[in-house]
């Protein structure tokens, strides 16, 4: 299955030219120890840069080794400071445009505000406004993975790789629960049915959905539909046109759609290592963590050698993208 990495993939993953550097954008230990895997796999040390915090909270950064004319790779993990993580990428970008690297790539596996991609009442597209600021800072293209929405990528002027992290919770399942074939796919609500039933056909299993579950952002109810409020004022637009109220939605009780009796329901207990989650961990034993190093750290590998990215989205189909 497309799951496991094929052995030219293992040989070539350490095949790079030089003129690589490759920085860690902070220092929460997610970061540096996925940075570390990275580096490993390819081959080469970890980049020498100094990002700290002022007393008034300003970001410093000190890229302490020569960039120019090289490619550039900063990783950056999203930590429960978004802003913070937000600003230092930023910054050590600025620094490497302003120093004079020939490309710089952004490795975000998690893109933040990515849920922010729709108008919502008076809102704004918040994405929409990072991707400008990533790109103006000096960005050439963006290595990321699970975009919230894949419409996120028409949000940049440079190319995108929106890589996939499917492959590695498929064999995670496959190899890690003897009987995965007795288990049923739960999508946690309607919104997430899509992804589950991907899941489910992946691994030749049926899917149940929990239906009932309080919605988050992506509910219509604060859809910019809805702005500005609807006002029953006839008279203001026209004598004789009358606007039909729309009917509220009324969220049912929460409910199963689907059977799982006597089955294993997997729902949400494998997450990759892209985002920090030990105080999660230490919560709740149930999640365990799956290595990702080795996509990233391929498409780092086949964008400095200028090679097809194609291989790395092999059986995806464009619906799963």
């Amino acid at each position: 299955m497309f799951c496991v990495a094929p052995p030219e993939l293992e040989t070539k993953m350490n095949v790079t030219k030089g003129g690589l550097v490759l920085f860690s954008a902070n220092s929460n230990s997610s970061c540096m120890e996925l940075s570390k895997k990275i580096a490993e796999r390819l081959g080469v040390e970890m980049g020498k840069v100094q990002v700290y915090q002022e007393p008034n909270r300003e970001t410093r950064v000190q890229i302490q080794e020569s960039v120019r004319g090289k490619d550039v790779f900063i990783i950056q993990t999203v930590s429960k400071d978004v802003n913070t993580t937000i600003m230092e990428l930023l910054i050590m970008v600025y620094a490497c445009k302003t120093s004079c690297a020939k490309s710089i790539i952004g490795v975000i596996p998690y893109f933040p505000y990515s849920k922010q991609c729709k108008m919502r009442k008076r809102g704004s597209i918040v994405s929409k406004l990072l991707a400008s600021m990533m790109c103006k800072a000096g960005l050439t293209h963006l290595i990321t993975m699970d975009l919230h929405q894949k419409e996120i990528q028409g949000f940049f002027n440079i190319p995108v790789d929106n890589l996939r992290a499917s492959p590695f919770l498929l064999q995670y399942i496959q190899e890690e629960i003897p009987d995965y074939r007795n288990a049923v796919i739960v999508a946690k609500s309607p919104a997430s049915a899509k992804r589950a039933q991907s899941f489910a056909e992946r691994l030749r299993l049926g899917i149940a959905v929990i239906h009932g579950e309080a919605q988050d952002a992506e509910s219509d109810l604060v859809d910019g539909r809805h702005s500005p409020p609807m006002v029953r004022s006839v008279a203001a637009i026209h004598p004789s046109l009358e606007i039909p109220m729309l009917i509220p939605k009324e969220k049912p009780p929460i409910t199963v759609v689907g059977d799982v009796g006597g089955r294993i329901a997997i729902i949400v207990v494998v997450v990759t290592n892209t985002i920090p989650h030990e105080i999660q961990k230490l919560q709740c034993p149930k999640i365990k963590t799956v290595d990702i190093s080795m996509i990233l750290s391929e498409a780092i590998r086949r964008i400095h050698n200028g090679e097809s990215m194609s291989y790395l989205f092999r059986n995806i189909g464009l619906d799963d993208r």
